[in-house]
């Protein structure tokens, strides 16, 4: 799955809401945790996940480059 926010809707707090949705959905299922990898260079992504809590447990590197791989506990 991939979070996607239009250019022209960046910085209104839609993908903050979108992750918060999201992250409902998950503790709903009866996880308690979300895992998920960003992009290394995609700094506005890295901004957005570490603003809503998610911490930085490793990295993987792929075809594309490097990934950091981030967690948030629910």
């Amino acid at each position: 799955m991939r979070l996607c926010v239009s250019a022209d809707s960046q910085n209104k707090g839609i993908g903050s809401k979108l992750l918060a949705h999201i992250e409902e959905q998950v503790k709903n299922m009866g996880y308690s945790s979300v895992s998920l990898d960003v992009f290394s260079e995609n700094p506005y992504a890295l901004k957005l996940y570490e603003k809503n809590g998610y911490e930085k447990r490793g990295h993987a590197d792929w075809r594309k480059g490097r990934f950091f791989l981030m967690e948030k506990t629910l």
